[in-house]
């Protein structure tokens, strides 16, 4: 082998090795979210994993891979049009699915507010027990304060702490819209308890998050 050959093979190794690092770091930064519940995945080397139309889907648990299986699309536009129309979604407050409100499978009346759900068999749980799903929804998530999304708690989630309190974001471009002006957003989240937000605004900051790894 020439030993222009050799350099060549050497300067291909050290290329592939700085391309796989990069993409290695810029996938650790990515939050990749279930397109089915919408729950953060902190793992991907462990979670089910499904390609569709040669993309490569990760879920939380192979219940949501099944369920997607069966009708990707019904999932990927509900998961769409939930970052783009806030107000028209919501969670399970039993399994925490995201789920479009005009499309929910049940609902229910609870101290004057309605509850929406995937499934007949989360309504009968949170029939029974409603104060428990109540209480564990309000402790797992907050809403985004630029957006007006909610947002899961979590270790990984994407915070800033202003004037002693942490605020949670549903993705950096929010985050960085609120460093740049707290005080802004922070009036919006106080007068209006982070429920809504302008929707022009809404879709420029969060129509280009990444909810699935290529």
């Amino acid at each position: 082998m020439s030993k222009k050959t050799n350099i060549m093979a050497v300067l291909f190794i050290v290329f592939s090795l700085v391309t796989l690092v990069g993409l290695t770091e810029l996938q650790a930064k990515e939050k990749v979210i279930c397109p089915v519940s919408g729950k953060e995945i902190k793992s991907v080397e462990d979670a089910p994993k499904y390609e569709y139309k040669g993309k490569t889907y990760y879920f939380c648990c192979d219940g949501c891979k099944e369920a997607f299986m069966k009708d990707p699309e019904k999932h990927l536009q509900a998961d769409a049009h939930a970052h783009a129309h806030p107000e028209d979604a919501a969670y399970d407050p039993v399994c925490n699915m995201k789920v479009k409100k005009e499309e929910a499978a049940a609902t229910h009346e609870y101290d004057g507010k309605t509850y929406y759900f995937c499934m007949e068999q989360c309504k009968e749980k949170f029939v029974q027990n409603p104060e428990k799903y109540i209480q564990k929804q309000k402790e797992q998530y907050t809403t985004c304060p630029v957006s007006g999304e909610k947002v899961r708690k979590s270790e990984t989630a994407i915070t800033h702490k202003y004037n002693g309190k942490t605020y949670y974001f549903c993705c950096e471009n929010c985050k960085e819209k609120f460093v740049k002006d707290p005080g802004k957003y922070v009036k919006k989240d106080e007068g209006n308890n982070g429920n809504s937000c302008s929707h022009t605004e809404n879709q420029s900051c969060c129509a280009a998050k990444k909810i699935k790894k290529d």
